[in-house]
């Protein structure tokens, strides 16, 4: 019987892969575009580059692949290459990528590098490369089943130079390696050569340790491509010393084999593995991170998950975005307390931990008046540090409190984007947060935290200020309320990171090239009599702190009785990136592209 039944289930495996393998090559083809750029004109030869291209070429027409190969590719032949390739898949088709060469990221985005590149600066990075969004956009939407392979993370000095060149000398490292990518199909995966900010190594014998895995495992007889991955990562890893970690982020809704035939009959089978639920989190969460991609997320993930392979992923992830600590960066005792962005509760708690050590702290009422002040500098001097009379981590460790900086009050990506709230669920604490990314998805955003409360920066099209205030309604805040030079210092910082978040143009009245950048709350009432007069908060506060913009308010037009960031420089100049902190009196209909809206 046991025979009996060991046959039947040959039989019925056979059916099955006989299925798979019908439905993959009778419904449509298999169709490759490969890549390989080794001599690079300003950017060092990549001896591997072209041989892993020429041989992983080999291994896909050995598995059924009508394949083109494609070397040393300048951008323009690169762009011909991705355009011939789209046009000819099939809905029914699969369609795979493969580059190997130089890539990079800037501000987030992948890009591969044409042979002729030279990005003298970063408005060189559309012309003289390929954005990987475009190549999975133009190939993924065509066919069934879209593969990507990038051996593309190689250490790129044209990169790192540029990255200097834009963020400084102490920003270099975050062009090492590539991005995250977030997919649009369901038929849809992307394999990295390592994980993103590691640069993958070019390899010492004739190919790359990725390529050389590659070629080993996806072969493998009744593979799934998952499961093959799988084995690509594990003797990457080996043969780098685990120095790198490829990465898979697949959307494939489908099972795909390259290889469809059987392994062989006569071993023995393999159990089934139990499927730990705590494997199945942390995988979900280091994805949701991954997505994310802040310090302050990473912290959550490893704060949650302090162990495994995904944690030490985390802590590289950590240090590119944040290399080093705020403290001895030279920031003030000011600005070193907003950093910790500590909530009105943790205020209070730490007024009853000065209490309670004998530095009468005042009332515990989460505000930090000169009460606080004086306690917060008696009780730093006796513990020895600086009697600064700011909240900081050292204090916070003197009183046994758990609070850490993140980014100086900078919570979101430094660029305005969009954020999935459900990749919030399960790692982000403040409720406040999880306000803001929900609201108004669709609306690009950054965000930080200043004094206990939470500051939002959303981007659109121009938007009317009575928009700008519905909106922040129905986010659950405000127009911001601005009362001293720290609290607008630290929106001025937000504001400035992305120049998206202005309306720049040219005012021949002026003649003046102006800025003007995010509304906030404050409001003129109408009755009041000259530009200065009756301006107050919308939120009922007066006004007892301002930042006019040189001879503003002026009144330009009758109606002009709100606020937002601007300036300008005489003639017809280049704004971009001229500071904003101050602001300027506008009508009504006066849309800018941003405005700043607060949660408490």
């Amino acid at each position: 019987m046991q025979e009996i039944a060991k046959r039947l289930l040959v039989a019925l495996a056979i059916v099955l892969f006989a299925g798979v393998s019908a439905s993959q090559s009778a419904d449509g083809r298999r169709l490759a575009l490969v890549i390989g750029s080794s001599a690079y004109e300003a950017a060092g030869n990549l001896p591997n580059a072209v041989s892993d291209a020429r041989q992983f070429g080999a291994f896909l027409s050995s598995q059924g692949f009508d394949t083109d190969i494609v070397t040393d590719a300048d951008r323009r032949e690169m762009a011909d290459a991705v355009s011939r390739f789209a046009r000819k898949i099939n809905p029914d088709d699969v369609a795979l990528f493969y580059f190997a060469g130089h890539g990079m990221q800037l501000r987030g985005e992948n890009y591969l590098v044409g042979t002729d590149a030279r990005l003298a600066n970063e408005f060189d990075v559309a012309a003289e490369t390929l954005a990987l969004t475009d190549v999975i956009g133009a190939i993924e939407k065509k066919a069934k089943v879209a593969l990507f392979f990038l051996d593309a993370c190689r250490n790129n000095p044209l990169a790192n130079r540029l990255n200097q060149e834009i963020e400084g000398a102490t920003r270099s490292i975050a062009t090492r390696g590539l991005a995250p990518v977030e997919t649009e199909s369901a038929g849809t995966m992307v394999a990295f050569a390592a994980a993103p900010g590691q640069v993958a190594l070019d390899g010492r014998g004739k190919n790359s340790p990725f390529t050389t895995a590659l070629i080993g495992h996806l072969a493998g007889p009744g593979l799934e491509i998952g499961t093959a991955f799988k084995r690509v990562i594990r003797d990457v890893r080996k043969a780098t010393e685990g120095k790198q970690s490829p990465q898979i982020l697949s959307s494939l809704s489908l099972e795909f084999y390259f290889n469809t035939s059987l392994p062989e009959v006569e071993q023995a089978p393999v159990a089934t593995p139990a499927i730990d639920p705590k494997t199945i989190e942390v995988e979900a969460d280091f994805r949701k991170a991954l997505r994310i991609n802040t310090p302050r997320i990473w912290k959550f993930f490893l704060d949650k998950h302090q162990t495994g392979e995904q944690a030490v992923l985390a802590r590289q992830m950590l240090t590119q975005l944040q290399p080093g600590p705020i403290q001895g960066s030279g920031a003030t005792g000011e600005t070193r307390e907003a950093g910790l962005g500590l909530s009105k509760a943790q205020r209070q708690d730490i007024q009853v931990a000065l209490t309670g050590r004998g530095f009468a702290a005042g009332a515990p009422d989460g505000a930090f008046g000169q009460q606080t002040r004086r306690a917060l500098a008696d009780y730093q001097k006796s513990i020895g540090v600086a009697d600064s009379g700011y909240f900081d981590e050292e204090t916070a460790k003197g009183l046994g409190m758990a609070v850490q900086a993140y980014g100086n009050g900078l919570y979101s990506s430094s660029l305005v984007r969009t954020y999935n709230p459900e990749d919030f669920e399960g790692l982000e604490t403040d409720p406040r947060v999880l306000k803001a990314v929900a609201c108004n998805p669709y609306y690009e955003r950054i965000y930080g935290s200043f004094n206990g409360h939470l500051y939002v920066l959303m981007r659109g099209g121009l938007i009317p200020r009575k928009s700008a205030a519905a909106i922040s309604k129905r986010c659950g805040g405000y127009l911001a309320t601005i009362t001293s030079d720290a609290e607008n210092s630290f929106i001025a910082s937000l504001l400035n990171k992305d120049p998206r978040l202005f309306l720049m143009g040219y005012d021949p009245r002026g003649p003046v090239s102006y800025k003007m950048g995010a509304w906030i709350g404050l409001i003129q009432d109408p009755a009041g009599k000259e530009p200065r007069g009756g301006w107050k908060w919308e939120n009922g506060e007066p006004m007892t702190y301002s930042k006019w913009y040189r001879d503003m308010p002026n009144e330009d037009k009758p109606g002009d009785d709100y606020a937002m960031y601007y300036a300008h420089k005489q003639g017809k100049v280049d704004t971009k990136t001229q500071y904003v902190d101050s602001w300027d009196d506008m009508g009504e209909s006066d849309g800018g592209y941003s405005f700043v809206f607060e949660l408490e």
